[in-house]
């Protein structure tokens, strides 16, 4: 018992659990423009939390009603019913009904489907929070901390964070990625997975709006520097109209 107490006293848990402050880590973006700033967000990542709440609510409704409420036709023996027979000289009376009721679906069926609306509305909270998480609301880019001082940072900052919070990670270790959407960019990490997704309609680079494919050649040019980023900016502008 000591041995195991001992054991979890010496397990090593996470010091920051959700977004972290930027001052924890070093940074500062005060007096520091955006590289890039997203304005206004789409609107289901304005109302996440609404739709996070009513999928909860209609997960669980579902939930009781499959689980409490789910029931099948059953038909009762024949026997136990009896059969209105017609005298020989009048019309045939309609045919008698079948008698029966309604019962509880088996348990096995009614626990799998209650399983499944439970699985699919965690699931759809969780793409709308984490969908929420990965979208850039702001962008800075920083110089290193003291014992990296040549080294540039990139601080992100999604809708979950505030002025105060972001995430920091050095900006050689991203990379810039096409998306699907012409409007849109990507940025890839490249010891995680996932990527973070950056809307060019109607943002401002470098402190004022672009049109799209200056927004594009301003963000590469950051990145990579003048000659290194206008080749990667044209060669993106070749993918696109390729596609």
């Amino acid at each position: 018992m000591f041995s195991l107490l001992a054991r979890i006293k010496g397990l090593k848990l996470p010091r920051h659990v959700g977004p972290r402050s930027l001052k924890s880590q070093g940074v500062t973006v005060n007096d520091v423009r955006p590289v890039y700033d997203c304005g206004k967000l789409a609107w289901w990542a304005r109302w996440t939390y609404f739709l996070v709440v009513a999928d909860l609510v209609v997960t669980a409704s579902a939930c009781e009603l499959t689980f409490n409420h789910w029931t099948m036709w059953e038909a009762l023996p024949e026997n136990a019913t009896s059969s209105a027979v017609s005298p020989t000289n009048e019309k045939p009376v309609d045919p008698p009904q079948v008698v029966g009721h309604y019962v509880k679906r088996p348990l096995w069926q009614r626990g799998l489907f209650t399983l499944a609306n439970f699985a699919g509305g965690i699931g759809l909270a969780a793409v709308l929070l984490g969908g929420r998480s990965r979208i850039v609301r702001r962008m800075f880019i920083v110089p290193g901390v003291s014992s990296q001082p040549s080294e540039r940072l990139l601080v992100i900052q999604s809708p979950l964070h505030t002025r105060a919070q972001g995430a920091v990670m050095p900006l050689r270790r991203t990379r810039l990625l096409h998306s699907p959407e012409k409007s849109e960019m990507m940025i890839g990490l490249k010891d995680r997975r996932g990527h973070y997704s950056v809307e060019l309609q109607g943002a401002e680079v470098d402190g004022q709006k672009m049109s799209i494919w200056d927004a594009r050649k301003s963000l590469f040019t950051t990145w990579y520097g003048e000659k290194k980023g206008m080749q990667m900016f044209l060669n993106s502008s070749k993918v696109k109209e390729a596609s």
